[in-house]
C-alpha cells in the first residue's frame, strides 16, 4: 500500500515539474506546442492530475445470495489521470487507480485491492460540468478476510467492465461521482477447486476529489 502511494506521488511530482518547465521555457519547441494542443485545445477540463475518494462497494448478481447475508463495504480509491482534448467539447481521459472493493458478511469483512485502468470519453456540457463514460479493466492484486490473506486462486484476478459518471470543475479542482460496473464474475472456482459459473459481480459507486494542472 505504502509503495503504491509513493509511486503515485513520484509520478505526480514528475508531471508537475515537466509542466512547470514547459511554462517557463521562452521558446516552445514543436513537441511542446503539440503537447499544449493535446492538453488545452479548447476543452475546459483537460489536463493532468491526481485524484482520490471514497468507494461504496457492493456485490450484485443473481447468485449473490450464495455468499450469505452481505452488506456494502465503504473503502477508498486513489490515483492519476490525464485528459486529452480532441475538441472544445470532447476529450479522452485515461486513469490509473488503486481501488479497494469488497463486502461485509456477518462478522467478516472481505476486501479486494485492484489496479483499475479506465479509459473514458468526456463530453463537456458546460465550461464546468462534464459527463464521463467508457471501458475499464482491473487487476486484483490482493485479497483479505478480516485481516487474513485470501488465496486468489478461486477468483478471477482479471476484471473488465464499464464506468460512467459526472464531474464539476472549479479552477484546478474536480469533484465527481462515478459508478463502475464489473462484467466479470468475482469467483471462478469453489473451495474444492471445481469450476463454477456464479453470477456474482462487483459494483462500486465512487465520490472523488481531483487536483489538475
Amino acid at each position: 500500500m505504502k509503495k503504491t502511494f509513493t509511486t503515485f506521488a513520484i509520478l505526480f511530482t514528475l508531471i508537475f515539474t515537466a509542466h512547470a518547465q514547459q511554462e517557463d521555457y521562452s521558446g516552445p519547441s514543436s513537441m511542446q506546442q503539440n503537447h499544449n494542443l493535446l492538453i488545452s485545445a479548447g476543452a475546459p477540463n483537460s489536463g493532468l492530475g491526481i485524484k482520490g475518494g471514497v468507494n461504496f462497494s457492493q456485490v450484485r448478481g443473481n447468485d449473490k445470495d450464495l455468499l450469505g447475508t452481505v452488506s456494502n463495504l465503504t473503502s477508498f480509491h486513489a490515483g492519476l489521470f490525464a485528459q486529452f482534448s480532441l475538441s472544445e467539447t470532447f476529450s479522452i481521459q485515461p486513469e490509473v487507480l488503486y481501488s479497494r472493493r469488497g463486502y461485509e458478511r456477518n462478522d467478516s469483512t472481505f476486501r479486494f485491492d485492484y489496479l483499475d485502468l479506465p479509459i473514458l470519453a468526456v463530453v463537456n456540457v458546460t465550461d464546468r460540468i462534464s459527463f464521463h463514460a467508457g471501458p475499464q479493466i482491473g487487476i486484483m492484486m490482493s485479497g483479505k478476510q478480516t485481516g487474513r490473506e485470501i488465496d486468489l486462486g478461486p477468483y478471477n484476478t482479471f476484471d473488465y467492465g464499464v464506468a460512467a459518471g459526472a464531474e464539476a470543475r472549479v479552477n484546478r479542482f474536480r469533484l465527481g461521482a462515478r459508478y463502475s460496473l464489473a462484467l466479470t464474475d468475482l469467483r471462478k472456482e469453489n473451495a474444492q477447486g471445481q469450476n463454477i459459473n456464479e453470477d456474482i459481480k462487483n459494483g462500486v459507486f465512487q465520490v472523488y476529489l481531483g487536483i489538475g494542472i
